[in-house]
């Protein structure tokens, strides 16, 4: 009888174990990431490129929401906006939105812009729009042109410039974690599997 039980247990312990080899998804270089720096950053952190003008990002951008929410506590989730798309409007693009986080309303202003050239379709043409999009939130002409002149917003373009040319981003939405490690996305089709590799990433060293 008792060898019997343990055939059971042995049994019931083999089907455990190949469950969760198969659950367990093995991440390979080259194919599910790859390192675009070797300067890994010193706490854990999630960097967002993308453009407001690009519709992908637009329609991922839920996913992403869901990505941030998994991580809170665990990781600093970064916007990173690129200059790459749109001209001259895009790097206005990048300036109101470090405008709008050195004034604390970052979210805000994101899901403002992103409504209104993907849903309601008025795109910015000239600075005045966004002065416009700023009094909407709340925020005067004159707050919105001061703080766009700042040292504090010239240094946040820098930065995100800075990060797009050195983890070598040419398209958008990308996510690097902990600045080293590119999510490559050939084989994600949902949120959780997004979520999924960015957790081993954020193992590496």
């Amino acid at each position: 009888m008792f060898k019997n039980a343990f055939k059971v247990v042995l049994t019931l312990l083999v089907c455990v174990l190949f469950a969760n080899s198969v659950n367990a998804k093995e991440y390979k270089l080259g194919t599910d990431y790859k390192i675009v720096t070797e300067n890994i950053t010193t706490t854990p952190q999630i960097r967002e490129f993308f453009s407001f003008f690009c519709s992908h990002c637009f329609a991922l951008d839920p996913s992403f929401n869901e990505i941030k929410k998994a991580f809170e506590g665990k990781a600093e989730y970064i916007y990173n906006p690129v200059g790459i798309i749109g001209g001259d409007v895009g790097v206005e693009t990048q300036r109101a939105y470090a405008v709008a986080l050195n004034i604390g309303i970052g979210e805000e202003f994101r899901e403002e812009l992103f409504e209104r050239i993907h849903v309601k379709e008025q795109y910015p043409e000239d600075p005045s729009y966004f002065a416009d999009l700023f009094e909407s939130l709340g925020v005067s002409k004159d707050r919105y042109e001061q703080e766009s002149k700042s040292f504090i917003t010239a240094a946040k373009i820098s930065e995100f410039d800075r990060y797009t040319k050195e983890y070598g981003i040419e398209a958008v939405p990308e996510i690097v974690v902990n600045g080293k490690y590119l999510a490559m996305t050939d084989n994600i089709d949902t949120a959780e599997q997004y979520i999924d590799l960015i957790k081993y990433l954020l193992t590496l060293k």
